[in-house]
């Protein structure tokens, strides 16, 4: 039995979706089908990285990931097959899988198409000939010329006299369903950076000084009260800035602090 996980900008109003979930069933009647996420904002590589990264390596080996996002297929974005030691991953050669996957071992398989074929044809086909056991080379033709994506790194100021990090200047990568801002430091990072230092977090006219280790943490001497915004590091290792018990209604991070998608944050260490 095939798991195939889906993840796409397609939204749930539209037939995409269901088009796409009738064409896998009609060519493999035996596959699981998983859904990941299919509201990921479309053109926001960085956004559909994060959600690669930081879910579809889960799931058990030999499980094949269908990326449909920024997915209509052009000359320059063929469809592609990434394979890399536990999973199988299809989409379009538009630098989104490999870029996601940069910190893995790959290869990556251009798959023959055809300009009658539409919409995941060619990646179908691939997961059907897999399952049936073809050799990887006779279902594509294994390429090093594929495209990547410049996803932004945090930028670091050094101090001229300890030549340690004195301000880590990162971005704003990803707004969850609460609202919450995810930026582009992990914890590993911060703590390298850090060095034991105190630290404050600016962004806009806002300040944080600490960072708390759950959303609701157990200290009882820390007063948590809903409304107030706080940060800590998600289960995914990245610096998470919220609002406590926020909810479309009342507004979260993203729109009570400014803290939209691309919108920078300083770490100052003292």
């Amino acid at each position: 039995m095939a798991i195939i996980t889906l993840s796409s900008d397609f939204g749930i109003k539209d037939p995409d979706l269901g088009f796409l979930k009738a064409q896998i069933l009609q060519k493999i009647p035996q596959a699981t089908l998983i859904d990941v996420s299919h509201t990921l904002m479309p053109f926001e590589p960085v956004e559909a990285t994060y959600i690669i990264q930081n879910s579809l390596a889960f799931f058990p080996k030999d499980t094949f990931h269908i990326i449909a996002v920024d997915s209509e297929y052009h000359k320059d974005h063929k469809p592609i097959l990434v394979v890399t030691e536990r999973h199988f991953y299809l989409g379009n050669d538009n630098g989104l899988i490999v870029t996601a996957l940069k910190a893995q071992k790959f290869q990556v398989f251009e798959l023959s198409f055809s300009e009658t074929d539409r919409f995941f044809s060619a990646q179908i086909s691939a997961i059907k000939r897999i399952i049936q056991n073809e050799p990887l080379e006779a279902i594509g033709t294994k390429t090093e010329n594929f495209s990547s994506l410049k996803i932004p790194n945090p930028q670091i100021l050094y101090n001229d006299k300890t030549q340690q990090a004195s301000v880590i200047t990162a971005k704003v990568i990803y707004t969850d369903n609460y609202g919450n801002s995810v930026v582009n430091i992990t914890k590993n990072q911060f703590e390298k950076w850090r060095l034991g230092r105190s630290f404050s977090i600016k962004f806009g006219i806002y300040e944080l000084r600490q960072i708390n280790e759950n959303y609701y943490p157990e200290n009882k001497n820390l007063e948590i009260t809903a409304g107030n915004f706080y940060a800590r590091f998600n289960q995914f290792g990245y610096l998470e800035i919220y609002i406590y018990k926020s909810n479309k209604k009342t507004g979260g991070a993203n729109t009570l602090l400014g803290l939209q998608t691309n919108t920078s944050v300083n770490i100052i260490f003292e």
